[in-house]
């Protein structure tokens, strides 16, 4: 019986672990579009 609760808090801890992980993955890549974006707004300007 001790072996379902180990096993269902590793799957928890899991679960939680690969969450934080891709909320940081979503906040990189939308610190890097607005880098893009930046530079592309910077691109438009100068060719006006």
């Amino acid at each position: 019986m001790i072996y379902m609760v180990v096993a269902y808090t590793l799957v928890w801890a899991g679960l939680f672990a690969y969450l934080a992980f891709v909320s940081l993955r979503i906040r990189a890549v939308r610190t890097e579009l607005a880098a893009v974006e930046e530079l592309l707004h910077e691109r438009e300007a100068g060719q006006e």
